[in-house]
Formats: structure tokens, sequence, C-alpha cells
């Protein structure tokens, strides 16, 4: 009991930590929250693990948690899910991807944040150039999840404001009865059962903007009540 008191002062000592401005991913803290959270864990064949703290590393997506005060990395070949504060995340080839959208029958929106290397490209590496060898080296160097696995949690919350802001992509995909498509206009209307001309009446009478969620959360709708 006693160390989980103790875990859940120390994380809550992260928003203090970070508070101060807009929090955003950095290399010395690279989690898509600002601080670990509470949460419970579902692996493969339905088995949910013990309550824990956790958060999300947007350098390779695996989920982060905190044993006997030092952070450490999920299995992600059990990982099924994962809920961490309101926040639901599911396992997808390895990356944790957030439900932002749901509807009945195993339909879902996606969310994905992960490291933009094409902005980690601008980045000068001398003389004026830029290099997305570089970039690509930067990401590599950070290791597995980052700079902060097998770190006592205590250090990591020390060194949370060191290190440059990471540049961050969001990219938003359908998961329809355990098949994944991107959330665009192609594969939207690529999907078996959609009338194409029905759906391209609906997006025009929507406005669907691709990169919302509120339009995305839309766009589920109609697949669950039309799609044949």
């Amino acid at each position: 009991m006693r160390h989980y008191i103790v875990t859940a002062v120390l994380a809550l000592c992260i928003s203090a930590a970070l508070s101060a401005q807009e929090y955003h991913p950095r290399e010395s803290w690279p989690y898509l929250m600002e601080n670990f959270e509470s949460g419970v864990v579902t692996n493969y064949g339905g088995e949910v693990s013990a309550d824990g703290y956790f958060n999300v590393s947007v350098i390779d997506g695996k989920l982060h948690f905190v044993k006997d005060g030092v952070i450490m990395v999920a299995n992600m070949n059990q990982l099924q899910a994962v809920r961490i504060g309101e926040k639901v995340f599911v396992n997808r080839m390895g990356r944790l991807k957030e439900v932002i959208a749901e509807e009945l029958g195993g339909l879902f929106v996606l969310k994905e944040v992960s490291v933009d290397e094409d902005e980690l490209a601008k980045t000068d590496v001398g003389f004026g150039m830029r290099s997305a060898v570089a970039s690509t080296q930067k990401v590599n160097t950070l290791g597995v999840g980052g700079t902060t696995v097998n770190l006592a949690l205590e250090t990591a919350i020390s060194a949370a404001k060191e290190g440059a802001e990471l540049p961050l992509k969001e990219k938003y995909y359908f998961l329809i009865k355990s098949r994944e498509y991107s959330a665009d206009k192609n594969s939207f209307l690529s999907m078996e059962g959609i009338d194409k001309v029905s759906a391209k009446a609906f997006l025009k009478n929507e406005k669907i903007k691709w990169h919302k969620a509120e339009s995305l959360g839309k766009v589920l709708k109609y697949i669950a009540e039309n799609s044949k």
C-alpha cells in the first residue's frame, strides 16, 4: 500500500513540474500525457491486470508503467488494450492508438500520435544544412520508448523540462470489425458495403473534415447505419 501511495504522489508531482507552461512532449519526457495516470490493462484473452500508473511513449507508441518507483516498458505482445484515466487505447501492431469514437458492432475511430520525422528533418545540422538522415538518427538515439526507460520516476521528473520539444503528428484510422483503414475519403468509399453515390452525398452534406475527430465520428456512425 505504501508503494502505491508514494507512486501516486510522484505521479502528481509531474503536473507541478510541467504545468508552468503548456505541456508538450520532450526528448527528456517523451510522453503523450504530462503525468503517469492510474489505469487498467487488458491482455489478450480478456485477462485484466492490476491497477497501475501508465503513460504512452510518442517515440514508439509503447505503454510505459511504474513498478517499484522505476519506469518500465510493457510487453506489447500480451497487451490488448489499456484505460488510462478517461482515455482508452488499443494495441495495433505494437503501437497504442486512442479510441476517440465507437459504434456497436466493433467499429472505432482511432488516433495515433507519433514523432514527426519530417519536422525533425527541418532541424539545422550545421552550415545551414538540414538532414532527413539526421532526424532518423535522432529518433533512433532516443531508443525504445525514449530516454526514461529503467529510470527512477523521481529522476525522470527532475529532468522532464530538459531536452528539445518533440514535433508531433496525428493520424486517424477507422477500425471496422478488426480491419484497419486510414481515415480518408478514398478508404471510406472503398469499404465493403458502402454505396459510393450515397456516401459522397453524405460527405458533401455534412462537410466532413478528415482531420477533425467530430467529423470522423459522424462518418463512423454513417458506416454503422449504412454498410451492408
